[in-house]
């Protein structure tokens, strides 16, 4: 390669290791091109004496609105012209606040300009950038060199520009344009710029190497040196200038390539000032619509990116319509680097984005990312690489060397097969690394402050508290100190708060733990109670606090979320930042509770008071055990926790609720059973229904069923009132958005079912080999109680004396709360297993050759029927045999018909042959109906296996074969029904039967795979009773088949 020789030595130090290098720039040319020497300088240059916030020990800033007038040369393509550049230095270019005046402008070319190119050139003493991209598309700007730079340097202009090369560039010394810089201090806000004649692009205020406003470009191989960070990614919900009107959102666009870019020695100006950094909005004033403003610092409504494969701006005409999973979108970048920064390396405030292979080498922290969809591979973060840092004021003590934080509110981050080395700070209550070398210290020449840690959660907030967010794998530790801290910036965690309490993290390997082995990580507060140290094997981290749960320990172990609302007059002033802190004298007026704020009021009473308490089940969580009680629950009643569990037990106040609503639920609902319990006096009367969104007849009704292992083994549509101990168990699983059809335990690879742009029926978030479920805004569950109310409203009048379930059988101790051993760290340990009915009532013993269906023929009404979805009636006008029918009306879907629970009679691994007579009701004079088993069981999960034929208007037809209930685990449900003729296509069933005929049962696949018998146990029969050979009927009109089928 290129040598560079020194005839002298050089005036600074440049570093070079392992990790990073400093660039080489040649600024030089043969051909140069140059403002004039005597007018192109500004006549108003910034004097040196300006101050602003402080910055790691000093205070200082360029003094505003001056170098407001330099006017340098400035070269433009346009009109349909062509450019090609190579090999020439522009010196003393640029007019300051003049739209179109830059060094080169390629300027409203559109895509005629595809073989255009600027390379190898140099630009430097430039007054207004380097080289603008301007309505242009799919040119090249490759291998030059820019220095000592007001403004943005490479620049996309208004948003539109795409399909260009931008690639192996340099950028460095870069200023701000008429010195006006976004100074701001740990907030996540700044005071938006306004567009005027000194500042006419606002965002300038954060010039930077690199203005990515529109991400559909190949960004490859860049360097950026200094600038108020080095690529900035300004959110633009629409394109601004000359191409304002152009139907797109900018933020929006997907990545082509982000490949191979360092930045560094930047990210001064503000602790959130990334080094890559995806914020910034920058819009039209709503005052006067002819000015731009620009808001530098996290922007929750102008300033949020939704990556979507779907271009909601040509499909809906509306670039703001939601972006459904299933159309989500990520934008990628790879193999990017940072050094020597004292803020984040990446910081994104919005955006699904993929980041493979990121480096970040001397840095405040490794990444900031806040977005729900956050995936991060083989990250690399040396806090301190052990070389002098060089900043003002020589004071890199000041500056935090933090791997990674957890944020507290609506995000989904996974991390894996990543690397910290030297993050955290060092000292005695170190556990992990006893290292003298480990993390950092407080030395002036490479340390760190002393409150570094390599993860840090955030926890000072009662509004904004943490769902099931985050998860690792493949973490690795290279000489770290502190490894873990609750980071509350409010009270530092006394009092705690919510979300303090609630931090989770599912580290899936036990990598991050360090304890090899698949790990939930929990709060370890104190006043959580014994909420996550569930037994003696929990691991304490008493530095950050942290508890580990070993997941390995029970059999259904997992996480859970939910929102809890009993009374909205509560629950509505949950982020009200009212000077007074909500007591029972207020009723709930005119004061505030639970806000992202002071903990408490300056009387000093609490905003977010505990309402309640949450706890686990059994005598190992009562108050003899955990004398707080278990969890608070307050008037924000979210609540993560661990399941797989007894159950959680919810006890308030002011008594049992009259009406409580749960929503924003969280769990795998197959994996990990999350049952709720909550006491009431006897003679309650309970109803309890789940409600899809945006769907008012999208309701499901449980049922009574006697016992709680039924519940907690149930598809999550019962419950269960225990007289014993006045409690009633409801099972609670998340349901999908907008239907409620076909009921079971939905498992996170379901496929949706409603026809929209879903591809799932449960929302999530899958990265690396996980998945993290996701809430729907929505769908809810509620249990309304038929009990005298007392004189709080909104509960019951009674209270019933607590008594403690036995949650364990005899000779058995609870060592957990999932867990009943012998002793305490006995391997002899009771494991549940399913209960063998579902009903509530004990049912009769049937033989093979009885008829497994209850009220076959309708003669008892609906007994022991209902409707999958849809509505079924008695119909007395038809009728195969006896008096009357069952009629399937108002169907939406072609599976809507009549069902009847089948788990109490029908077994594992038996053949039965099932059939029913049917009829079409209206004009339609043939369509074909199934009679369909459902299976669920706790290995393959749900399937569905049926019989099919058709059937007509004018007389009744069978519908008859065999079906093998083959499963690999525990049946856990068998659901009968009808289905399939067309949407609102109305039909009668009658005489259904269900009979085994066997106790060994044959798979339907090994049934198609053979040639006669496939046929031998299907029977087709007409209406005056005439056998037909099922043979002759496949091969002429087929209108019976067997199927199969995987949902």
């Amino acid at each position: 390669g290129s040598a560079v020789h020194f005839t002298s030595s050089a005036t600074y130090a440049h570093i070079a290791n392992n990790g990073y290098q400093a660039e080489v720039g040649l600024l030089s040319r043969n051909i140069k091109i140059q403002g004039a020497a005597d007018d192109s300088e500004p006549t108003d240059p910034d004097t040196g004496s300006c101050t602003g916030n402080w910055h790691f020990g000093v205070n200082f800033k360029p003094c505003p609105w001056t170098s407001t007038t330099g006017f340098g040369g400035h070269i433009m393509v346009h009109s349909g012209g062509k450019g090609y550049m190579e090999g020439v230095e522009l010196y003393r270019m640029g007019q300051t606040n003049v739209l179109g005046r830059y060094p080169f402008h390629w300027h409203q070319l559109g895509n005629a300009c595809s073989d255009c190119y600027f390379r190898a050139n140099s630009i430097h003493r430039s007054f207004y950038r380097c080289i603008s991209i301007h309505g242009t598309h799919n040119t090249t700007v490759s291998e030059n060199v820019a220095y000592d730079v007001d403004g943005y340097c490479y620049y996309l202009e208004d948003g539109v520009e795409e399909d260009n090369t931008i690639s192996f560039n340099l950028a460095a010394h870069i200023h701000p344009v008429s010195n006006v810089v976004a100074d701001s201090g740990g907030g996540q806000t700044i005071t938006p710029f306004v567009q005027s004649r000194d500042l006419i692009l606002p965002a300038d205020a954060t010039a930077s190497g690199y203005y990515i406003t529109n991400l559909h470009n190949d960004i490859i191989g860049n360097a950026a040196s200094g600038g108020w960070a080095g690529f900035a990614l300004p959110v633009l919900h629409s394109p601004i200038g000359a191409n304002r009107d152009v139907n797109m959102r900018p933020g929006n666009r997907l990545t082509k390539v982000f490949d191979g870019n360092v930045a560094h020695s930047t990210g001064w100006w503000w602790s959130h000032a990334g080094a890559f950094y995806s914020g910034g909005s920058l819009y039209y004033s709503s005052g006067d619509d002819t000015l731009l403003e620009y808001n530098a610092g996290r922007d929750q409504s102008k300033g949020t990116r939704s990556p979507c494969l779907v271009d909601k701006c040509v499909e809906n005409n509306n670039c703001g319509s939601y972006c459904y999973e299933g159309e989500r979108a990520w934008y990628k970048l790879t193999n990017n680097k940072v050094f020597m920064t004292a803020s984040p390396s990446l910081n994104s405030w919005s955006g699904r984005m993929e980041v493979i292979r990121f480096e970040a080498h001397d840095v405040a922290l490794g990444m900031e990312a806040l977005q729900d969809g956050f995936g991060i591979d083989q990250l690399l973060v040396e806090c301190r690489s052990g070389e002098e840092w060089v900043i003002p004021g020589n004071r890199p003590d000041y500056v935090s060397a933090n791997g990674f934080f957890w944020y507290d509110t609506g995000q989904g981050h996974i991390i894996s097969s990543s690397t910290f080395r030297n993050c955290g700070a060092r000292n005695a209550n170190n556990a992990y690394d006893t290292s003298p070398t480990r993390g950092c210290d407080t030395n002036e020449i490479n340390g760190c402050s002393s409150g570094s840690t390599v993860w840090g959660f955030l926890t000072h907030s009662d509004q904004f508290t943490p769902e099931l967010m985050q998860a690792t794998s493949g973490i690795t530790y290279e000489d770290c100190g502190r490894r873990f801290k609750l980071v509350d910036f409010k009270d530092n965690n006394t009092p705690s708060s919510v979300s303090g309490r609630a931090q989770n993290w599912i580290d899936t390997d036990g990598s991050a733990s360090g304890l090899n082995e698949p790990t939930i990580m929990a709060s370890g507060l104190t006043d959580a109670g014994n909420w996550w140290k569930v037994d003696s094997n929990v691991v304490d981290d008493p530095e950050a606090p942290l508890a580990f749960i070993k997941v390995n320990d029970g059999n259904e172990r997992g996480l859970g979320h939910i929102r809890l609302r009993w009374k909205d007059e509560i629950h509505n002033t949950v982020g009200n930042g009212s000077s007074k802190a909500c007591t029972p004298s207020d009723n709930w007026q005119n004061c505030g509770t639970c806000y992202n704020g002071s903990k408490v009021d300056g009387s000093g009473d609490p905003y977010c008071p505990a309402l309640g308490r949450i706890r686990h089940i059994g005598s190992k969580f009562d108050l003899t055990n955990d004398p707080t009680g278990g969890l608070p629950i307050t008037a924000n009643a979210e609540v993560a926790g661990l399941t797989g569990g007894f159950a959680w037990l919810l006890q308030l106040d002011d008594g049992p609720p009259k009406s409580l609503k749960i929503d924003q639920i969280e769990v795998d609902p197959v994996e990990t059973p999350m049952v709720l319990a909550i006491p009431y006096d006897s003679g309650t009367s309970f109803s309890i229904t789940a409600h899809a969104a945006y769907c008012s007849s999208c309701v499901e009704t449980f049922f009574a069923v006697n016992s709680v292992d039924h519940v907690r083994a149930s598809q999550g549509n019962t419950y269960y009132y225990d007289e014993a101990t006045k409690l009633l168990y409801v099972r609670i699983v998340q349901t999908p958005q907008t239907y409620l059809t076909d009921w079971h335990l939905w498992n996170l690879d379901d496929l949706n079912m409603d026809g929209g742009p879903r591809t799932h029926a449960l929302d999530r978030f899958t990265f690396s080999g996980i998945t993290l479920p996701s809430f729907a805004y929505g769908p809810y569950l509620q249990i309304d109680a038929d009990c005298a109310e007392g004189a709080i409203s909104g509960h019951c009048a009674t209270t019933p004396t607590y008594v403690e379930p036995e949650v364990c059988p005899p000779d058995y101790i609870q060592v957990s709360y999932d867990k009943c051993c012998v002793s305490e760290g006995s391997s002899a340990c009771y494991i549940p297993t399913l209960p063998p009915t579902f009903s509530p009532t004990p049912q009769p013993t049937f033989g093979q050759g009885d008829n497994l269906v209850l009220n076959p023929g309708f003669e008892s009404g609906l007994t022991d029927w209902y409707a999958n979805s849809g509505l079924i009636q008695i119909d007395t006008s038809q009728a195969h045999s006896g008096t009357q029918s069952v009629l399937a009306t108002g169907r939406t879907s072609t599976w809507n018909g009549p069902q009847q629970t089948m788990i109490e009679r029908m077994s594992a691994n038996k053949t039965y042959r099932i059939s029913c007579w049917a009829k079409l009701k209206g004009t339609t004079s043939s369509d074909t109906l199934k009679l369909t088993l459902r299976i669920n069981d706790d290995v393959d999960g749900t399937k569905w296996l049926g019989i099919s034929n058709t059937i007509n208007n004018q007389d009744w037809t069978l519908i008859q074969g065999d079906i093998a209930v083959n499963v690999a685990g525990t049946v856990t449900g068998i659901d009968l029904y009808a289905e399939g003729p067309a949407v609102g296509v109305e039909y009668y069933v009658d005489d259904v039967s269900a009979i085994e005929v066997s106790s060994g049962g044959r798979s339907l696949e090994s049934a198609r795979s053979s040639t006669q018998p496939q046929h031998e146990d299907v029977e087709m029969q007409s209406a005056s009773g005439a056998v037909v050979s099922p043979m002759f009927a496949l091969l002429t009109v087929a209108p019976i088949c067997l199927w199969y089928q995987w949902k």
